[in-house]
């Protein structure tokens, strides 16, 4: 048993709101950017694996690189 109908009502009621984009819809957005003024796309670019991975090989240094490009094999190849 509900102890407080009205409240329950009006609870359902904004989860219905949330769940249709009742505002979504009621105040539409002029521009698709974040607070930040960056893009959907844009994230979805950052926030990509591949483009981490870049990230971190260019935070490695120049000689730090160079060591990697000219060192032994990894024993993994040797396997293959």
């Amino acid at each position: 048993q509900i102890s407080d109908p009205e409240a329950c009502d009006q609870m359902y009621e904004s989860l219905v709101r949330i769940h249709t984009n009742f505002y979504k819809n009621k105040y539409p957005r002029l521009k698709d950017t974040t607070f930040t003024g960056v893009t959907v796309e844009d994230c979805r670019m950052i926030l990509a694996t591949d483009i981490l991975k870049q990230m971190d090989d260019m935070k490695k240094g120049t000689w730090k690189r160079l060591r990697e490009k000219f060192s032994a094999k990894k024993p993994e190849e040797d396997s293959k």
